[in-house]
This record gives structure tokens, sequence and C-alpha cells, in this order.
């Protein structure tokens, strides 16, 4: 068997799969530092199911999936695969080559392959046992492996010794086996307990169960006698109801009848009306048409009215355009006159331009052969202007240089005057250097004390944050524990709250009433709530409270008997079930006699009436009275009895835990179920929370200003601590900056020496300079001097060409003026005769516009013309019109008296008919009365019936019709009253009952044989186990000595091999206790005492035990 191949994806640092293949001859895995060589034995580690995230080098588990990096995203999974050769059958497997795989995803979960079928963590370890590969198993000897041999306990190298020895499969299927036949005992000893708890309940049982088929024989019987007699009773209130109904059947066809007869008026009485309605409608008709030829006939006169004074408007316009065209005639002749005088003038202006273009042509045409001679002159002087400028550029040029030159002496005399002041400055400037450099070390030394003082504050500071870090750390753990109870009780309070507001623990048909309750004030008024919403008891007395109470609890108080009434009928027609109400006004309260109270108060352990430890409104008094009144509670059992048979069980008695004595004598009692809240404590532990709640609020408030000033404390540390560390930040680069300008001083320095050298060799070459420039002076002054006499002459022939210039000039400038003359005629003369013409224009389109105005005008007046026409051809048809209206008029006046004479008498005709309905609607109600006074008979019969069938379904939740399959022949009624009385005796005299003792004890028999079964079977199981361990632990001692002996005589001659002589043994402590023994390794190189491994040191003791491991 030999390690084959290793597949790795996504496992640590390897992303991609790699397949490690371990072909013969590799005996080891080498690389550089963070190649990965820890991780490939992390890998084998792993997949051989190593569990511990801190052995892997991690935190958690999913530490081994490829973390990503920052151009590869994360894996979801790690994955290795090991594959071993197993051609030699060494693990227990039909496969010669086994793969074992283990996946292991982000989310935590892991999987397990053994040649790629899915398994368990457990098959790989028992894949591996005793073959020393596995996670713990010798084969890998990793950092601390070798020590666990060097173990000062020898009972701890047994481990690796019992792994080489190949017992350990032998030793997990024990500790198997001996935890099976702990768990077989432990099961046996509860068997035993619960055998002998049901024999203790057998005869009890079997004795209940008997009484309980008397009584259901009794029950029985006593059903047959009392369904027969309501059966009876309600056939005799039925034959009552059918007399009621057949009154109620007469008087209401009388009422039917005179019904019929008010009908009859009621509808002549209709038509009438309707009649009297259309006559009001016809004369408001005819009288709104007489108002509308009233205005008609006014509306027609104003109309004429108004014709006749548009007539006067057009009258007057008509006037008032004559006179404005007799105007616009004149207008018209007075432009025509001066049109002709316009066009005079603009024939004289026209002969005077033309004279004056003649002339300025003439005088234009001299002025342009003048020009061309003063052009060619002033050519010819510009010549000669420009060669003088060539002669003084040059002049320029070489006055420039002269001066150049000069300013070069003077600059280098300057050069020699700065280079002097430049190396007094340099000295002055490195004097100063030198006092700096002083001062910057003096700084220096000043930092390095600040530093060592500011580290001395931190350490002081540290250890207060410490004491506060601490501080702070017990008050967040005291307010978290404060913050999951108030959270746990505000959580217990929420669901408390939700729990009665959907009034769970309710039966259903009281639930929806009080639910109808909360939905309709209207359905609610006069329902307070059921009985345990209503009162409050203290915790002490609760159990007691709701025992004695039970299902009263539940029962629905009202304020009077009707309330009840509509909450039963609302049931009764939506079919939600039964319940039980409590009048205010028909429940009356039971009392104790005073002698029997007051002697009661007496007794050893009364605690109390029941009814004085309940607390309500008072209005419920009575109620809790008729529950309550007779109740005595006390502190328990034992009290009870003797109390009920000091006063002949003449009241119910009630314990602390909730156990009743009855008065009939019987008892009730036991545990109860407290896996919840009841209905009456609920409202208790709601109230009792609230306050709990708001005192862990503000335990947590106060805290919270604790934990502030400690945390605001713990910052003003770290601030000082800060600071502190800021201050030696800041001397740190104090220092560290004035060493650095220290060193740029002493850099300064050297420079500075180095350039007053500098300077001293400059100041040498200028002065050579100098001399060499007053020789190039002399050589440009001459050159000067030749350039200034050539321009004078040539200055004198530009001046004798200037004054024949002038002369031309002079000329020039006369004609030019009369030039400018004549343009200026010309042009006043153009300006003239353009205004004259656009004066005539205007004339013009004035003229044009007056012959617009007068057309405009003339058609106006024929307009005003036509419409007069008009005006009086409407006011003659307007006349017709009112003519007409006042013959209609008329008319209408005489309609309207006749139909108000007509609606005078129809009138008199309704008052009549309303006397004969408020005589027939006397009659209905004097009917009504008797239907109503039968009606009641009626309903008081079918109450009385109601009840009993009520009673019937209370006591046997049957209906009239299920109970006539039941009906029988029973003789008298007063015989079977008789004989239900004597049944009903025999049920007293029975005690209290257990129906449910019959199945009970059928299934109690049944699991006391199947658990007598049980513990037969299990003390066989455990006889078998005792004999499997024994047999392990003979082949485990065999086997474990045998292979002990081989790999200590092999230890011993590798041994004196390596160490070229003396001994080396393994011993075992206790050879009485082979499979517990510890281990001694003892050895003895040569030249040594025989001695303990443990007293070698160094590769001394290192060699023996690496031999330890290779002997495996």
């Amino acid at each position: 068997m030999y390690l084959k191949r290793l597949e790795i994806q996504g496992f640590k640092s390897f992303a991609d799969k790699i397949n490690l293949e371990f072909n013969s001859g590799i005996t080891s895995v080498v690389g550089p530092n963070g190649s990965g060589k820890s991780n490939v034995a992390d890998a084998v580690r792993w997949v051989l199911g190593e569990q511990s995230a801190k052995t892997l080098r991690g935190t958690k588990m999913e530490d081994v999936i490829f973390a990503g990096t920052e151009h590869r995203k994360a894996m979801g999974l790690a994955e290795v695969s090991l594959t071993i050769d197993n051609s030699t059958h060494t693990l227990p497997i039909e496969f010669d080559e086994v793969t074992v795989t283990r996946r292991v995803y982000r989310s935590g979960e892991s999987e397990y392959f053994i040649n790629k079928t899915l398994c368990r963590l457990k098959d790989i370890h028992e894949l591996f046992l005793d073959t020393g590969i596995g996670k713990d198993g010798y084969s890998i000897i990793g950092q601390g492996r070798v020590d666990e041999i060097l173990s000062t306990k020898s009972e701890e190298r047994r481990h690796i010794f019992e792994e080489a020895s190949g017992i350990m499969k032998y030793k997990v299927r024990k500790q198997e086996a001996e935890k099976k036949l702990d768990l077989t005992e432990q099961n046996l000893v509860r068997i035993n307990d619960i055998i002998s708890e049901l024999e203790t309940q057998l005869e009890p049982l079997k004795a209940q169960s008997e009484t309980a088929k008397k009584y259901l024989s009794y029950r029985d019987s006593l059903k047959e006698l009392e369904i027969n007699v309501y059966i009876d009773n309600i056939a005799k209130f039925k034959e009552k109801i059918k007399e009621h109904e057949e009154q109620y059947l007469k008087i209401k066809e009388s009422i039917d009848n005179e019904n019929l007869n008010l009908e009859n008026i009621t509808r002549q009485n209709k038509e009438k009306t309707d009649r009297m309605k259309a006559m009001e409608e016809a004369l408001e008709i005819t009288r709104q048409e007489f108002y509308n030829i009233e205005n008609n006939l006014e509306k027609c006169s104003s109309e004429i009215k108004l014709n006749d004074e548009k007539t006067n408007n057009f009258n007057q316009n008509i006037e008032r355009l004559d006179l404005e065209v007799l105007e616009i005639n004149e207008k018209k002749e007075q432009l025509n006159k001066d049109e002709t005088i316009k066009n005079q003038k603009i024939d004289y202006l026209s002969k005077q331009l033309e004279e004056y273009s003649q002339k300025l042509s003439e005088h234009e045409s001299k002025m342009a052969s003048l020009n061309e001679t003063l052009d060619e002159n002033e050519r010819y002087i510009e010549n000669l202007k420009d060669s003088i400028m060539d002669k003084l550029d040059l002049l320029s040029d070489k006055k420039s240089q002269i001066g150049n030159i000069k300013i070069h002496v003077e600059n280098l005399k300057k050069r020699q005057h700065s280079i002097d002041m430049e190396i007094y400055q340099i000295t002055l400037d490195k004097d100063r250097e030198l006092i700096k450099k002083e001062d910057i070390q003096e700084n220096i030394n000043k930092a390095k004390a600040a530093i060592d003082k500011a580290r001395a504050e931190i350490n002081g500071l540290t250890e207060q944050k410490k004491e506060c870090e601490t501080a702070l750390s017990d008050l967040r753990r005291k307010h978290n524990e404060v913050v999951n109870d108030y959270q746990f009780k505000s959580s217990r309070h929420k669901m408390l709250q939700d729990m009665e507001n959907k009034l769970e623990g309710y039966n259903r048909s009281v639930k929806v009433v009080l639910q109808a309750c909360q939905q309709s004030k209207e359905f609610g008024h006069g329902i307070h709530g059921a009985l345990a919403q209503l009162i409050t008891v203290d915790k002490r007395y609760e159990t007691a409270i709701e025992m004695t109470l039970g299902g009263a609890l539940q029962n629905i108080v009202t304020s009077t008997e009707e309330d009840a009434k509509r909450a039963i009928e609302y049931l009764k027609k939506n079919k939600l079930g039964r319940a039980t109400f409590l009048p205010i006004t028909s429940v009356k309260g039971r009392y104790l006699d005073n002698h029997i109270l007051n002697e009661v108060k007496n007794q050893q352990g009364f605690i109390g009436v029941a009814s004085d430890l309940i607390r309500c409104n008072s209005e419920f008094n009575g109620i809790i009275l008729n529950l309550l009144g007779k109740v005595v509670v006390v502190e328990n059992l034992d009290a009870g009895i003797r109390i009920a048979k000091r006063f002949g069980y003449s009241f119910r008695i009630v314990t602390l835990e909730g156990d009743i004595l009855s008065t009939s004598g019987s008892m009730s009692g036991g545990s109860t179920d407290n896996a919840g809240p009841g209905i009456l404590s609920r409202n208790r532990e709601i109230t009792e929370l609230k306050t709990e709640i708001s005192k862990l609020a503000a335990i947590q408030q106060s805290l919270d200003t604790k934990i502030n000033e400690a945390a605001n404390m713990l910052q003003e540390i770290l601030t000082d601590i800060s600071n502190e560390e800021k201050n030696i930040n800041t001397n740190e680069l104090v220092k560290m900056r004035d060493e650095s300008h220290l060193a740029q001083i002493e850099e300064t320095i050297k420079k500075a020496d180095a350039k007053a050298d500098m300077l001293r060799d400059e100041k040498a070459q200028l002065i050579k300079q100098e001399s060499d420039t007053d020789i190039e002076l002399q050589k440009y002054n001459k050159e000067l001097l030749d350039i200034e006499n050539d321009i004078n002459n040539t200055k004198e022939i530009i001046s004798k060409h200037q004054e024949k210039y002038k002369e031309d000039q002079s000329l020039r400038d006369n004609l030019h003026n009369d030039i400018m003359n004549f343009k200026i005629s010309v042009n006043s003369v153009m300006e003239s005769l353009e205004a004259v013409k656009e004066t005539l224009a205007r004339i013009i389109e004035e003229r044009q516009h007056l012959e617009k105005s007068f057309n405009r005008k003339s058609g106006e007046k024929e307009k005003y013309l036509t419409e007069i026409d008009n005006l009086k051809a409407e006011n003659t048809g307007l006349s017709k019109r009112v003519k007409a209206l006042e013959e209609e008029k008329t008319g209408k006046v005489f309609s309207i008296d006749k139909t108000v004479e007509e609606k005078k008498v129809l009138e008199e005709e309704l008052s009549d008919t309303i006397n004969q309905i408020q005589n027939t609607n006397k009659n209905i109600i004097l009917l009504q009365e008797d239907y109503n006074r039968v009606e009641v008979k009626k309903a008081k019969v079918e109450a009385e019936l109601e009840v009993i069938q009520n009673r019937m379904w209370d006591e046997y939740e049957l209906t009239f019709t299920n109970a006539m399959e039941f009906k029988k022949d029973i003789g008298s009624i007063p015989q079977a009253q008789k004989r239900i009385n004597e049944i009903k005796n025999d049920i007293k005299a029975l005690g209290p009952v257990n129906i449910a003792a019959i199945e009970e004890y059928i299934k109690t028999k049944e699991r006391y044989e199947f658990m007598s079964g049980q513990r037969n079977d299990m003390e066989q199981a455990k006889e078998k186990l005792k004999k499997v361990i024994s047999e392990m632990i003979s082949i485990m001692k065999r086997q474990f000595l045998e292979q002990f002996k081989l790999i200590n005589d092999n230890f011993n001659i590798v041994f004196r091999e390596l160490f070229e002589g003396g001994r080396a043994e393994l011993i075992l402590v206790d050879m009485e206790n082979v499979l517990e023994s510890g281990i001694e390794i003892e050895v003895q190189p040569p030249g040594k005492k025989l001695q303990n491994m443990m007293l070698l040191s160094g590769v001394k003791g290192r060699l023996p035990q690496l031999l330890c491991c290779f002997q495996y």
C-alpha cells in the first residue's frame, strides 16, 4: 500500500486543479518559501478527516477555500482527492485502488466520498484504522509529533503504539459496545421504574373502571327516561303553540281586510291628489304664459323706442359726413397749385447742375498732370533719404557697439566690485551658519528629551486604559444581560398580549361573541366580557380559583337577560356553538352562614372565602358570590379534609394547589399541565411583565449612561495617548528635520568655501578682459567719424530738390481748392433738387389719401340711409305684434279664473277622503293590539319550549327530531320522574367517577405487558454485549502483546546499528493491565548507564524518538 496520487482544487493557494503523481523514488517535496509545500501536507491531513481549523493554520474551516486575489475572484468550494494503491488489500475494501475525496463549500457544508461514493467522515476514519495513515496516524510526522513519544506521561505514548499494533479498530468497537451497554443499563433502570409505576396504577384503575361501567349503565337508563319526559313536555307545548297560531290567523285576516279597505281609500285619495297636483301645475303654466306675454309686450315697446333713437343718430352722422366731404374738396384744390410750383423749380435746378459739372471736369484734368510731376520729385527725395537712413543705421550701429564696449568695461569693473562684495557676504553667511549649527544641535537634544518624556506618559496612560477597558467590558456584559432579559420579557409580553387580543384559550363560541362585541358597539352593548377578563387574582390563589371555576371562567357576563338572549340568538343564527351567560340582573349571590364562616376562620390552614380573594368591579359582586361565595380556600389537602369532615361537607373546599373537595364528598386533584399560562393568570402576567419591562428599561438606560461615561473616559485616555503619540511623532519629525537641517548647514559651509575660491579666479580673468576692450574701442571711434561726413553731403542735395517740390505743391493746393468748391456747389444743387422731388411726391400721396377718404365717407353716408329705411320697416312689424299680444293676454286671464274655481271643489273632496283614512287606521291599531297579545302568549310558550329543548341539548346534545329515535312507552310521567330521581341518587352514591378509567385501564395493562417484554429483551442484549466486550478484550491483549514484542525487538536492533552498540527497550509499566498500561522507553548508548529516554538531551534524545516512529 502506497500513496499514488493527490488531486487538489480550490484548497488554500491552489486555485486551479493540480494533479500530483507520487511515482516510485519520490521521497520529499521541496521548494522556496511560499511555494505551497505546507499546503500540500495540510491537504493530505485535511482529506484524511482533520476537523481542527487551527491545525490547518486557519481560524475557521472556510479559510481552506481559495480566497481570491486582485485579479481572480474567490472560489466557492475546496476539494482534495487522495488515491492509494491497495493491490495488497491492506485497506478493508474490495478495490485495488482507493480514492478518498473531501469537499467543503463556503456555506460550511462538507461532503466525503470513497471511490466517488458519498459516505460519512466516520467511514473514512474506520477505513484507515490500524493503518497508521489516519489524520492522527504515525505515517504523518509533523511538528510536535516526535514530542508525543517524549511525553512525560507514559500513558500518553500509548496511542501511537495502539495504532501500530492494529488494535484501534477493536478498541473503537469495544468503546461503542461499552456505550451501548451503558445505554442498555440506563434503559433497564428506566423500564423497571416504569413497570413499578404501572403495577401501582393497575389495581386502582381496575376499581375505577368497574365503577365507571356502573355509572354508564345508570346514565343510559337516566338518559332514556329523561329524553322521553322531555318529548312528552315538548309535545304539550307544541299543542299550545298551535292554538295560539289559530287565534293569530283569525286576527291577521281581519287586519288584512281593513288594510285592503285602507288601500282603496288611499288609492282614491292619491287619484284626487294627483288631479289637484295636475291642476296646480296647469294653473302655474297658464300664469307663467301670462307673465311671458306681459314681458313680450314690454320688450316690443322697448325695441320701438330703441329704433327711433338709432334713426336720429344715423341722421346726425349723415350731416357730419357732408361737412367732411366739403373740407376734402378744398384741400385737393390747394394741392394741385403746390404741384405746379414744384415742377418749375425742378427745371431751374437741373440746368444749374449741368454747368457746375463741366467746370469740375476741367480742373480735375489739370490736377492729374501736376500730381505726376510731384510724385516723381518725391520719389527722388525719398531715395536720398533712404540712403541717409542706411548710413544713419550704420552710424547707430557703430555708436551702439562703442556704447556696448563702454558698458562692458563698466560691467567688468562692477563685476569686480561685486565679486569683492560676494566674497565678503560669503564670509558673513558662513559665520551665521556656524551659529545656526550650534542652535539646531541644541534643538535636537531637546526633542530627544521630549520623546522620552512622552513615552513615559504613554506607559502610564496604557495602564489606565486597561483598567477602563475592563470596567467598560463589565458594564457592557451587564448591559447585554439586561438587554437579553428585556428582549425575552418583551417578547413574552407581546406573545401574551397577542394571545389575549386573539382570545386564545377560549371556546369557539365564547371567542366569536367577544369578537363580535369588539366589532360592533351596538351588539356589544350590555355584554361585559368573559368572567376571566373581569376579575383579578393574586398569583398565589390563581391555581385554586382556576380549578374551582373551571369552565365558568369562560362564562360571558351580561347586564340583563335580554343582552344574553341577543347573544344566544346570534350563536343560533350563525350556528357557532353554545355558550353560558351570566346576567347581572338574574344571577344572585350565595353566602356561607355567618356562624359557619366565623367558625371556619378559626380552623388551621384556612386562608379565606374564594369570593373575598377576587378583585373586580362592584357590579359583578353578585356573580362572584354566586360562583365562589360558598367556596373556602385552604393551605393544603390535609387541612381541606379536616375542615370538610368538621363541617360535614356542607361547602366546597379548594387547596392552593387546586385540589377540590366537593359537597358530595368527592375529591379531585393531581398534577396540572403548566405548559402555558391560563386565561386567568395571563392578564396578571401581562401586567407584571409590563412593570418588569419598565424597570429593565430604566436599568438599561442607567447602564447606557455608565457605559457612555466609561466610553468617554476611555476615549479621553485614548485621546491623551494619541496626543502623546502625536507629540512623539512631532518631536521625531522635529528631530529628523533638525538633523536634516544640520546636514544641510554643513553642506552649505562647504559650498561657501568653494564658491569664494571660484570668485577670486573669476576676478583675475575680468581684469585681463578690461585691457583688451580699450584697444577695440579706439578702432570703432575712427569708423564713426567717416560715416558722419558722408551723411552731411547727402543732406545738401536733398535740400535743393525739396524747394522745387514745395513750389509745385503750392500750385496743386490752389487747384485742389477750386475743385472742392465746384464739388460743393454740385452737391448743393443735387440736394435741393432731391428735396423738391420729395415734396412733390408727398403732395401727390396726400392727394391720393384725400380721394380715398372722400370715397369712404360717401359709402358711410349710403350705409346710414339704408339702415334708416330698415328701422322704419322693423317698427311697423313690432306695432302689429303688440296688438296681437294684447288680445292673447285677455284670453289667459279668463283661463286662470276658471281653473281656480275647479281647484276649490277638488279640495273639499280631498278633505272627506282623509277623514275616512284616519277612521280605518284606528280600526287596524285595535286589531294589531289583539294580534300582539296573542303573539306574546305564543312567544312565552315557545320560550318555555326552547328552555326544555336547550336543557335536552345541554345534557344530551339532542334535538327534538333526534330525540324521537329514543321514544319509548315509559308509563305515567309522574312515575317516570320518580324513577329519574332514584337513578340520580344511585349515581350520587357512586361518588367521583372517572369515565376514562375504562380505556386507561386497558391501555395501562397493555403497556405493562409491553414493558415487561422489553425488559426481557434488554436483559438478553446486555448479556450479549458483555460477551462481545470480553471477546474483544482478549483479542486486543493477544494482538497488542505480539505486535509490541515485534516493535521492541526491531527498536533494539536499529538502535544498536545507529549507535554502534548499546541497547534499547520498550517496557510496559503494568503487565497486569496491558490495555491501559503506560509505556516507558529505556536506552543505554555505548559507554553510558541504562536510563530513561527523558534524561537524554539534544540529538541523543531525538534519535531514539525517531527510531520509535520508524519501527511501525
